[in-house]
Formats: structure tokens, C-alpha cells, sequence
């Protein structure tokens, strides 16, 4: 399950255009983000996630949080203002340099690379928080279940994981009609985009009864699931709150 294509994809994002490629918001192409008005996107939605955390009660410890897909470093460092030490993590190296040289926190947050489907640089029950926005479906729905299954396996007892991933029809793994989808949401989107003078993104779904598998089998309890695109898409793009037992 090779990640390279992904790698490769946003390593030249991150030396091209790496605000931009985290959000891509019309008119921001071609470095039309300012660093000041970058971040505070970041800001306004991690205070908005830990105005729904304690809406809804979910206590979680302020020690040690990962951002997994941390790009630029965009939440990274609005976690940061929550949470005593927070890990970034990125599989694109370019990417990973525009976020330290943006990092106001200091020791307090690192980044690190990551181009493997797996997370086993870090111990086991090692955060209290990890958070995914906006990066699960840019990549194989093979590799995005292994990584849920390590959120909750990183997550210390009691520990909370807010992760978004888009919903879809349900296939039996290993079908006809999985690998199918695979090839078009996966290499056939690239050759398509590429043609057109697009940047080869993928844009790839998990299913909730195979994301509910992964967590019951990892020891998670599901806390909440909502669509953050509120209807607007045509599946909806999931996010799961869940609980480490």
C-alpha cells in the first residue's frame, strides 16, 4: 500500500503554492493567502471544535495532541493554544518546512514527517487528542482505515479522536465493485486531472459501517457523527467523535 504518488503529489504543493493547497479558496491561487489571514482560519476552527467538545461534554485532557495532515502547520498551531504539546504530522517534507518556519509556539510543537500508512514512530497511548480535518480523503481508503484503526491505538484512555472522512456506499472489502471505485476515484482521477492541467488530487471515501468496524475492533467507543457539509454534498463528509476505552 504505497503512499508515494500522494507523497509526490503534495511535496510539490508544498514548494509551490502550500497555503493554497491546504485551503483552495478562489482567488487565494498563486500565494494569495497571507500568512496572518492563513492561520486564522486555523484559530477559528479549533475554537470551534472546543466549543463542540464542551457543548456536548466530552472532557478530554489538555496534555499531548497530534493534527495528523498538519500541511502547513494551519491547526497545528491553534492547537497549540489548547494544548500543552502538540505533534504534526505530514507526508510532505515542503510542507513540513512553511509550518516550522510559521511555528510561534516553540518547543511546545514539532512537526514530523510521515510517508508510510502507518504511524508506529509514535508509542502507543501517547496523545489525548488527535484531530484529522480535510486530509483522510486525499488518499487510498486502504491506507485512511489503517490510519484510523492508529489514531485509536495513539490515544491514551479516555482520550478523544475528531477525525473527518467522506461517507459513500459500502462494498465488501476485497470486491469487484471496492476495487473498481479504487481505480476510479485513484488512478484514473489522476490521469483525468493531469490531462486537464490539474493537479492529480485524489478525493476518496470511507464508508461509516467499515469506519464503525475499525473503531469497535481498536477499542472505541463512538461518541458522534455529523456531516460537516450539512446536506450540501452528494454523501455526506463524516465526522466522527469517538472515545478510547
Amino acid at each position: 500500500m504505497s503512499l508515494k504518488h500522494v507523497r509526490d503529489t503534495y511535496e510539490a504543493f508544498g514548494a509551490s503554492d502550500p497555503f493554497f493547497a491546504v485551503l483552495s479558496r478562489k482567488g487565494k491561487e498563486g500565494g494569495g493567502w497571507t500568512p496572518d489571514e492563513f492561520y486564522a482560519t486555523g484559530v477559528e476552527e479549533i475554537s470551534d471544535v472546543m466549543r463542540y467538545l464542551e457543548r456536548a461534554d466530552f472532557d478530554v485532557a489538555r496534555n499531548d495532541a497530534l493534527d495528523f495532515g498538519a500541511g502547513a502547520g494551519r491547526l497545528t498551531q491553534a492547537l497549540g493554544d489548547h494544548f500543552e504539546r502538540v505533534v504534526g504530522v505530514d507526508i510532505s517534507s515542503t510542507m513540513i518546512q512553511t509550518a516550522e518556519t510559521h511555528n510561534r509556539h516553540g518547543e511546545r510543537v514539532r512537526y514530523v514527517q510521515n510517508t508510510v500508512p502507518n504511524l508506529v514512530q509514535f508509542e502507543t497511548g501517547t496523545f489525548d487528542f488527535v484531530y484529522s480535518n480535510i486530509t483522510l480523503q486525499h488518499m487510498p481508503s486502504q491506507a485512511a482505515e489503517a490510519f484510523i484503526g492508529e489514531f485509536l491505538r495513539l490515544l491514551r484512555p479516555g482520550g478523544l479522536a475528531l477525525f473527518q472522512v467522506p461517507d459513500g456506499r459500502h462494498f465488501p472489502a476485497g470486491s469487484v465493485r471496492e476495487r473498481l471505485t479504487e481505480f476510479i476515484r485513484g488512478p484514473l482521477r489522476r490521469l483525468s486531472k493531469r490531462l486537464r492541467g490539474k493537479p492529480p488530487v485524489e478525493i476518496h471515501y470511507v464508508a461509516r459501517p467499515r469506519v464503525e468496524a475499525i473503531l469497535a475492533a481498536r477499542g472505541g467507543t463512538l461518541l458522534d457523527v455529523y456531516d460537516v457539509a450539512e446536506g450540501k454534498k452528494r454523501w455526506p463528509l463524516a465526522r466522527y467523535c469517538v472515545r478510547k476505552d
